[in-house]
């Protein structure tokens, strides 16, 4: 009885979460730019965001998928799209050394918009498991807030759900 108690806490978790989110502003994080610049939350203020998480690197596949939806799908004017690289490091791996490996897989043209992020606060604070394999897109209005919050590789719903939010930006 209690493993079953524990499955369904798992499952309930990032559903619970995720409603505490929902219109709630995102949670104060710095980061670093893989130009080296270092970034804060504050940088999410003042325009429509979204943020493509990316927790581990098997989740890779769907981010790249999802920048291609979002280009093909989304006026990229007029909303800003930031690529969250959350990132577990070994103790032998500085941050430095995680910015070369991604800067080898990165185009130079989106270092600015690429943030590698080695803490798990974000991810607590998003509901996004440690290591995921699923890449999770999450849109914030210009006041930083959670309008919507999708997981897994791009499909019509879910880029149903990122275009509605991105429209209720709009005024």
């Amino acid at each position: 009885m209690k493993a079953l108690a524990a499955v369904v806490l798992a499952f309930l978790f990032p559903a619970v979460v995720w409603a505490q989110l929902s219109s709630s502003p995102i949670p104060r994080f710095t980061a670093t730019a893989l130009t080296g610049e270092k970034v804060s939350s504050d940088k999410l203020i003042g325009q429509p965001t979204i943020l493509i998480v990316t927790p581990s690197k098997d989740a890779a596949e769907d981010t790249r998928l999802w920048v291609k939806a979002l280009r093909k799908n989304i006026d990229v004017k007029a909303i800003r799209i930031r690529d969250v690289l959350a990132i577990d490091l070994p103790f032998f791996m500085s941050e430095s050394d995680a910015i070369g490996r991604a800067k080898k897989k990165i185009p130079a043209r989106y270092f600015d918009q690429t943030w590698i992020f080695a803490e798990q606060d974000l991810e607590n604070a998003l509901g996004i498991p440690a290591n995921s394999h699923k890449a999770f897109v999450i849109v914030l209005d210009s006041a930083g807030r959670v309008l919507s919050r999708v997981e897994g590789e791009p499909n019509s719903a879910r880029i149903d759900q990122v275009q509605s939010a991105v429209l209720s930006t709009k005024p």
